[in-house]
């Protein structure tokens, strides 16, 4: 009797773990189906990266302290962002914009509003982008000021931040954004000193005041319509 009550507990202890097996094997056919199905789903719909372009611009001001090495700036940029996907919504989740000149930042980073583009859609900011006394290296002044004696400053409008892609309830992860847009802008192809001995005197070292970018014989205040400059995009992991 004894013998056959151990029978009857090991097969009722197979059996237990027969049947958590089975399970264990549905769930894992079950995940692998729905993982199966949601990478297929997203092959064919495969999103594809939204696009920025750059409107227009307004400069207020461009002023660089040559005594002190600060660089004050002050524009407006109107950007775009649409979604090129029929079936993919784009989610930004967390968005800045900032200027670089000559690989250095020189406004301060301004948040835009969080913004969901559906299929097709397009979005619209306008933001304002200052900076105020930046310090510069010395080795730099020359080549602001040749920039400006050419008449051509280039700046970049770099937009940061993270998306989210969404298919009808479901959102992905969150991708990286990054967005670079050169502005182009024409100057009147010199400096003005203010306070100064000339337009040479102020990059130069021999007046020792402060030098200003004259954009069409107007200091500041100059917009530069119809851009619609394409930028760079890059979204990754």
């Amino acid at each position: 009797m004894k013998d056959g009550r151990g029978s009857h507990k090991l097969s009722h202890v197979i059996a237990d773990m027969s049947a958590a097996k089975s399970y264990t094997l549905i769930a894992l056919a079950v995940v692998t189906i729905l993982s199966l199905a949601i990478l297929a789903t997203w092959l064919v719909l495969l999103p594809q990266k939204p696009t920025f372009a750059l409107q227009d611009a307004t400069l207020y001001a461009f002023k660089l302290t040559n005594s002190n090495l600060f660089l004050t700036t002050t524009f407006q940029v109107t950007l775009s962002s649409r979604n090129p996907n029929r079936r993919v919504g784009v989610d930004y989740t967390r968005l800045g914009v900032y200027a670089t000149y000559r690989n250095q930042q020189i406004t301060n980073s301004t948040v835009l509003p969080q913004s969901y583009l559906g299929t097709k859609d397009m979005t619209v900011w306008s933001p304002f982008l200052s900076g105020v006394d930046v310090a510069i290296s010395p080795n730099w002044v020359e080549g602001v000021r040749l920039d400006v004696e050419a008449g051509d400053v280039i700046v970049d409008v770099k937009v940061y931040g993270r998306l989210r892609w969404k298919v009808g309830s479901w959102l992905s992860g969150t991708y990286h954004l990054a967005v670079n847009c050169p502005v182009y802008l024409k100057m009147a192809g010199r400096a003005a000193e203010e306070g100064g001995n000339g337009a040479g005197a102020g990059a130069g070292g021999g007046g020792g005041g402060d030098w200003v970018a004259v954009i069409g014989g107007v200091r500041g205040g100059v917009r530069y319509d119809e851009l619609d400059q394409g930028c760079n995009v890059v979204v990754s992991t």
